[in-house]
């Protein structure tokens, strides 16, 4: 029980105020689309093969990304500017501050030279400039600045989760960074270019996708099979979350989506390996924070 006379300290403040915008969103989240080519997570085209609790650092996870023997991961608004390095079954192996603040780290994606962190998450829509931090693999103490904004943003018109100027899933991908936008308003996900060399940039979609059964939180490229994986969710009127996994083409039309029955907000994505995609989920009043490993069976043939 709380001492009657204990003062609520500001970071106190800032971190409830944080938990209770993110538990309105849930509620102001329109009920999951329905989509002739969602498929449940019961068909048996999706397995889950492993679950691990994070630890308490990752508690609040927002970006995954994996290579063929190691993954880092990061955590968003309020927690430091860290990326984290984790072994197969989620544990901590080693953390660097790599930057100075943490607005809102919302993605993490990597070349052979960069990592590229977003610190782009923009819920209510206010932010006058977004940030990617690249860092150099070799030298973490190397670091760099991306500013963006978005063609025709007006961040004085726009409302809490009301609004389409919000991002939390980066890859990059040969010469450029491809932004998801997370469109809280429409729906309707627009995809951006960026530059990985520009320091400032002005960002209008090259491409816009419907049919998505809910908003996007992460993102990879499948160099397996040449295509994109999206992951994300949706919420009901009770804010019951209904997270999912999609597929893009190179393109980026939608081939098709399967919901995940039985998780929650599902924040990073990576794919492992042909058949293997990890994902990591937030922790909330339901469930800890997880690594989730899933493995598609015949992937190329669940797509036709």
């Amino acid at each position: 029980m709380l001492d009657r006379h204990h003062t609520i300290s500001l970071a106190e403040f800032n971190k409830l105020s944080r938990r209770m915008s993110r538990s309105f969103a849930l509620f102001v989240l329109l009920f999951p689309m329905a989509c002739s080519t969602t498929t449940t997570a019961n068909s048996g085209q999706l397995t889950v093969i492993a679950e691990h609790g994070l630890m308490a650092e990752l508690g609040e996870t927002s970006g995954l990304i994996c290579s063929a023997d190691t993954q880092y991961t990061i955590a968003d608004s309020g927690n430091s500017p860290t990326l984290y390095q984790i072994n197969g079954e989620g544990v901590i192996v080693e953390s660097v501050d790599v930057a100075k603040k943490n607005n809102d780290w919302e993605s993490v994606t990597a070349d052979e030279n960069y990592f590229y962190i977003g610190d782009f998450g923009n819920n209510a829509g206010k932010r006058r400039k977004l940030v990617i931090h690249k860092i150099h693999r070799e030298d973490l103490s190397s670091e760099a600045r991306l500013t963006f904004t978005y063609d025709n943003y007006e961040p004085k018109k726009n409302e809490l989760y009301a609004h389409d100027f919000d991002a939390e899933a980066m890859v990059a991908r040969d010469d450029k960074l491809v932004l998801f936008s997370k469109s809280w308003l429409t729906k309707t996900l627009r995809v951006y270019h960026l530059d990985k060399q520009s320091e400032e940039q002005l960002l209008s979609p090259v491409t816009t996708i419907e049919g998505l059964p809910g908003v996007v939180t992460g993102a990879d490229w499948d160099k397996y099979n040449n295509r994109y994986v999206v992951v994300g969710y949706s919420s009901n009127a009770f804010g019951i979350v209904d997270p999912f996994i999609a597929f893009l083409s190179e393109d980026y039309s939608l081939e098709k989506s399967f919901t995940l029955t039985g998780y929650g907000q599902v924040e990073g994505l990576c794919v492992k390996s042909e058949d293997e995609i990890w994902l990591t989920q937030e922790n909330s009043p339901f469930s800890i924070a997880k690594l989730i490993k899933i493995r598609i069976a015949s992937l190329r043939e669940s797509i036709e």
